[in-house]
Parts: C-alpha cells; sequence; structure tokens
C-alpha cells in the first residue's frame, strides 16, 4: 500500500438517504464501494450501478452484523456508519420496543461496525458516524433519536482517543434536518440539506491528510427543502 490508505469504502445505511448518496459520492471518487443495508433490491440495484459490492443485514441484529462483518476481507480506506432510524413519540407513550431499536440501530450498531473492522483500517483509514443535531439539543417526540445520536457522539470521541494515535482517523458528521424520507413527519423543520450535501462532507473530509485530526462537525441548510410543508 506505500503508506497510502486503500481506496476501499465500507457504507452503512446504503440503500437510501446519506448512506446511498455518500456510497455514490465515494464511488464517484474512485473508491470500491461495500454497501451494507437491510433492503436487498435497493442494494443489488445500486451495487450494480456503482460497480460495488454489498451484504445485506440488519444492525439491530448483533449476530447478523457480526457474520455479515466478518466476510469483509480487504483493507478499509473509509467505513462509513449512516445506519439509523428515527421514532416519533412523546416519553410518556413511548414503546419500548421502539425505544430499544432507535438505540439498537443509531447506537449498538455503530459500536457493532467499529469493532468488526478496526483489524482492517490501517494509518491514514477514516471511519465517519453520521449523527444528528439533535445530539446535542433534545427534540420535542425524538427522545430516543436525540439520547441515541448524543450516546453516537461520545461513543466516537472514545473511539478517536483509541485510534488516532494509531493514525487512524474518526469523525463524526452531525446534520441539521436532512430531506430524506425519514423526516417525512409531522412538524419537520422546513430547513432541510439535501443528502448529498452531506455525502459532499463526508467525501471531503475523507481526503484530507492524514495528519489533520478530525473532530465534530455541524452542517445546517439555509433554506427550505422539499418536504416542507407538504399537505397531509
Amino acid at each position: 500500500m506505500n503508506g497510502e490508505p486503500a481506496r476501499t469504502a465500507l457504507i452503512s445505511g446504503a440503500s437510501s438517504g446519506i448512506g446511498e448518496a455518500t456510497a455514490r459520492r465515494l464511488a464517484a471518487d474512485g473508491y470500491a464501494v461495500h454497501l451494507l443495508a437491510r433492503r436487498e433490491p435497493e442494494l443489488r440495484a445500486l451495487s450494480e450501478e456503482l460497480g460495488g459490492t454489498f451484504t445485506v443485514v440488519d444492525f439491530a441484529d448483533p449476530p447478523a452484523v457480526e457474520a455479515a462483518l466478518a466476510t469483509i476481507d480487504e483493507e478499509i480506506g473509509v467505513a462509513v456508519y449512516a445506519a439509523g432510524t428515527l421514532t416519533v413519540s412523546t416519553v410518556a407513550g413511548h414503546p419500548l420496543d421502539l425505544w430499544d431499536q432507535t438505540i439498537a440501530v443509531n447506537l449498538t450498531g455503530a459500536f457493532l461496525f467499529s469493532r468488526g473492522i478496526i483489524d482492517r483500517l490501517r494509518p491514514g483509514s477514516r471511519i465517519f458516524f453520521v449523527s444528528s443535531y439533535a445530539a446535542g439539543k433534545g427534540q420535542v417526540t425524538q427522545s430516543a433519536y436525540a439520547a441515541s445520536k448524543s450516546g453516537l457522539e461520545r461513543f466516537a470521541e472514545s473511539l478517536a482517543a483509541e485510534l488516532e494515535p494509531e493514525g487512524i482517523g474518526v469523525g463524526t458528521i452531525a446534520p441539521g434536518p436532512v430531506a430524506t424520507p425519514m423526516l417525512d413527519i409531522e412538524n419537520a423543520s422546513p430547513f432541510q440539506l439535501d443528502a448529498a450535501q452531506v455525502a459532499d462532507t463526508i467525501a471531503f473530509c475523507a481526503a484530507l491528510p492524514p495528519s489533520v485530526v478530525l473532530r465534530p462537525l455541524g452542517i445546517r441548510a439555509a433554506i427550505k427543502g422539499p418536504f416542507a410543508n407538504r399537505p397531509r
């Protein structure tokens, strides 16, 4: 490898939204992409379009995650954890199974993802976690989501402390509302980023020299997005 990180990218949550946009952008930048998500038809179509590979996996299923990551043999230059789920409920009426599902995908899944690929990262490799503005500010009816993303950021900080001395970068991208189907909910902010803008940010950070230390990065939209004021 001559000291250069591998031109391979592993992207979770790649069947839609930010994960899909990131897969497209990194493939366009010359990365060989391996895609991970739950929905096989979407993954298959995208991998064929991009000339990549894919594995179907549910990040709420720890044994399945471990098995899926164990099949990946190559060194990884960029790894992106973009898998995520959003549940909307008041605390008083929040079903426990939906709380557990949110924590499992948004937080525990990130831990499993990281643990499963650490031995495939080398100096110069980068790992990114897609967080949210909700990590720093609780939102009405989004208690599970906010808690999971706040935990994700603390996890990423701890991982960075372990990996940065080895020359492996750990970054967290915390976008404001993003115009994806997950945001098609009541009372969503009208100011929405495009998923491609988040992907562009990840690609920019991935291209920084290994000597640049990554720190949490927040990005927001300044214009209204396509889900704003949608009739219901």
